[in-house]
């Protein structure tokens, strides 16, 4: 299969800080012979900001100026997703090349003697993806006929998608459209690489549309996001955050043991929010900066069987690779340098997954 070259023009990126409510990205997706490639998706990543290319193969996609940057997505059925970062800037003009390859599809064999097997494999699958929140049984895949699996001697699991894949999420009212690159998991971990775009669904009645805008805020209140978003409000106390620096270096605790414990044979160190935060007021960035893993307890969701005695609520560990994580006052990732959180935060999968743009009304 011959690949796709797609042309992305990026024309008459603007922004204005009070005249316009939003910056603008307009384009051109064009393929290997010139010619224009109706239908292709763009839009930005983790959001409900999309578009589809016109007849000629143009695009605009319009992005509030209270988001900085975005990671912006082009994807065409049957090729591998393409990914730009893109930030806000004042009449500039960019111009990008990408070349799609096709999608590798991996020979799986599935057999009469193992279906067994393989339906434990696929709950082994929508568990990892969906996660084990109390809204994962109101999620459901539509098309999970796309979706291969394969699986190497480790016992590891692989997933790979040979088109976009649908989530019907009916508890928080979302249709998510998600293209996976990469997806591996084992039972205990995950890592995956999925580009996702958040369509609200409409609800049948006022008080399904409630129940979802409740359901909806409670996701919200106990996800990294609003942790982001009370660091940058200094609302970590009134959010009900408690916030440790630890030096165990494994990334989850395996065994039982207190706070007080590990403060004592100094596994875990108490720590106040200079010591891990700072706003640059001149950029307006806030940081969240550390050479240690931090211990984040969300203080107001216990923990049915609690690792710490002393502290026996939900928690979750994060982890910057490179000491540093930037992001916006309303907890718009700019710089995320491969963050790694596990716990609580790793374990709520999409079920509770909102678009990034999503604001409490």
């Amino acid at each position: 299969m011959k690949k796709l070259l797609l042309f992305i023009y990026l024309l008459n990126i603007q922004s204005s800080f009070s005249q316009k409510l939003f910056w603008e990205i307009t384009g051109k997706v064009i393929d290997e012979k010139q010619k224009p490639v109706e239908f292709a998706n763009v839009f930005a990543n983790n959001t409900s900001f999309r578009t589809t290319t016109d007849s000629n193969g143009g695009f605009k996609l319009q992005i509030p100026n209270t988001i900085p940057n975005i990671e912006l997505v082009v994807s065409f059925v049957g090729f591998q997703g393409l990914r730009e970062n893109i930030t806000q800037q004042l009449g500039t003009m960019q111009n990008f090349t990408f070349s799609l390859k096709p999608i590798a599809i991996p020979e799986v064999t599935i057999t009469a003697k193992q279906p067994k097997d393989f339906k434990r494999k696929w709950q082994l699958f929508q568990a990892a993806l969906l996660g084990q929140s109390d809204f994962a049984r109101e999620c459901k895949i539509l098309n999970p006929d796309v979706i291969r699996l394969q699986y190497d001697d480790n016992k590891n699991l692989f997933a790979s998608a040979v088109e976009p894949f649908y989530v019907q999420n009916d508890a928080l009212g979302y249709k998510i459209t998600i293209q996976m690159s990469y997806f591996k998991c084992n039972g205990n971990e995950s890592e995956s690489i999925i580009d996702q775009f958040f369509e609200k669904l409409v609800p049948k009645d006022a008080e399904q549309e409630f129940i979802w805008n409740k359901n909806r805020k409670i996701a919200f209140k106990r996800s990294f996001r609003n942790f982001l978003v009370s660091l940058a409000n200094n609302r970590l106390k009134k959010d009900k955050f408690e916030v440790f620096q630890t030096n165990f270096k494994e990334k989850t605790y395996t065994f039982n043991t207190s706070v007080y414990e590990e403060i004592i044979k100094k596994n875990i160190i108490p720590c106040k929010l200079s010591d891990f935060y700072f706003h640059d007021k001149r950029t307006d960035e806030h940081n969240l900066f550390t050479n240690k893993q931090l211990l984040v307890f969300l203080m107001d969701r216990e923990e049915e069987n609690p690792i710490f005695s002393d502290y026996p609520y939900k928690n979750a560990m994060v982890i910057l690779p490179h000491n540093t994580l930037t992001f916006s006052k309303g907890g718009w990732l700019i710089k995320p340098n491969g963050m790694i959180l596990t716990g609580f935060w790793a374990n709520e999968g999409l079920s509770v997954s909102l678009p990034a743009d999503f604001i409490i009304e």
